[in-house]
């Protein structure tokens, strides 16, 4: 059973598929019209001079062409060779007529593109079932590349509307970011006063305060401004980008600024009994920014005493690894599970599973650190997993060192 046969719409379309004879014996064209009429063919036609044949094409697309080989004035291999260039990529199918079987008439034949051969004489039958099979793949051929020009067209729809929907979600992004810049610009200043009065009111410049309590209220005032000062300063660090900041580059002393920010980090680990060390290494000065490179140490020094355990130990380490400058700082905690480890460089999440925020901070911590990194050309990389703490290293390009490294720095792994 043919495709046709299965397929009433497919069926259709061959017998109103358009097909044009081409054989300079007009007697041979019109024995062919009128087997494919009969069959049910509504749109033969027939043409004795091939010349005229490539502006017929031109003019109307054909789903076949029928084609005699030896023809005056221009043979069936120029012919098809002219019907090729006009056809481009598109699929016509060229059933060849001829009276010659040799083998070089087929081979040139099928190299322009014939895809089969009615020897003259020709039976009825056999020229029916040979139309019918390659017009089948014809139209078969029309309708793939119908559903392929509908899938591009619906591919390059949906990618435009996506386009557009990733451009809003950044507008958006962009947006909230600048709302959060503006109002963290308008919290400074009040808060600043806060911070201000309030460390005049603990020195009692003017005077004593009176009740006893009035000293802790104000040292809490104090303290509790601070510490929303820090958040803003850092939401103003990240919704500036990397655009709005310009680095301060000095010789920086690399274990004496790891000390100072231990330092700064000893109160709060004291009150955890956690303890924070510096393993020892050789003197390292490199080019940077101190204050963003003290920012970034910090950042990571107060995550690993905030979700580290009491009695917990913090170090810190300075090595080379991957040709860069390594300072890697690795704490004992219970380490971040692995469905949010992926997540905890994007602003305003917290390495912490609960839904009952068990630590302060808005999270901007690790997303602060990348900024800065990347700002030296650097990147920073995070090795932790559930129960076996975290190890946080921040890699610079050794390019930065102020001297070629030297014998204590060794390449190795930073944690």
């Amino acid at each position: 059973m043919t495709r046709s046969a299965l397929d009433p719409t497919l069926a259709r379309d061959v017998k109103d598929a358009a097909i044009l004879i081409v054989d300079d014996n007009a007697s041979n064209v019109e024995l062919v019209r009128d087997i494919l009429i009969h069959e049910g063919y509504t749109a033969v036609r027939g043409e004795t001079d091939p010349r005229r044949v490539p502006a017929l094409c031109e003019a109307q697309r054909f789903d076949l062409l029928l084609i005699d080989i030896r023809m005056p004035h221009m043979s069936g291999f120029d012919l098809m060779e002219r019907v090729n260039a006009l056809y481009g990529d598109d699929y016509v199918p060229i059933l060849v007529l001829t009276a010659h079987t040799d083998q070089e008439t087929r081979r040139r034949s099928l190299e322009l593109g014939a895809n089969d051969f009615l020897t003259k004489p020709f039976i009825a039958w056999e020229l029916l079932h040979r139309v019918r099979s390659v017009l089948e793949i014809r139209k078969l051929y029309q309708r793939a590349a119908e559903q392929n020009r509908g899938l591009e067209r619906r591919v390059s729809e949906r990618t435009a509307e996506l386009s557009t929907a990733l451009e809003a979600a950044r507008q958006a992004d962009r947006a909230k970011l600048d709302f959060l810049s503006v109002t963290s610009h308008e919290l400074r200043t009040p808060l600043n006063a806060i911070i201000g009065f309030a460390e005049v009111l603990s020195s009692e410049a003017h005077g004593p305060l009176g009740h006893d309590d009035y000293m802790d209220y104000v040292r809490l005032i104090e303290e509790s401004g601070k510490a929303l000062l820090g958040m803003v300063n850092n939401i103003l660090d990240f919704t500036r980008g990397s655009g709005g900041i310009d680095l301060a580059e000095s010789t920086i002393d690399l274990p004496g600024l790891l000390i100072h920010c231990i330092d700064l980090l000893g109160p709060k680990a004291q009150a955890k009994s956690q303890t924070i060390t510096l393993q020892p290494g050789p003197p390292v000065t490199l080019r940077a920014d101190q204050r963003r490179l003290a920012e970034m140490i910090v950042h990571l020094l107060d995550n690993a005493v905030k979700f580290g355990h009491r009695g917990g130990r913090v170090s810190l380490r300075i090595a080379l690894q991957g040709g860069m400058i390594a300072i890697a700082i690795t704490d004992d905690g219970p380490g971040i599970p692995p469905d949010i480890v992926d997540h905890v460089f994007s602003p305003f999440i917290q390495g912490e599973r609960s839904l009952v925020r068990q630590h302060e901070g808005i999270g901007l911590g690790l997303p602060i650190v990348r900024r800065f990194a990347e700002l030296h050309g650097g990147r920073v990389e995070l090795d932790s997993a559930p129960g076996h703490g975290t190890t946080v290293t921040i890699l610079l390009p050794a390019v930065r060192l102020t001297a070629p490294p030297i014998a204590g720095l060794r390449e190795a792994r930073a944690f």
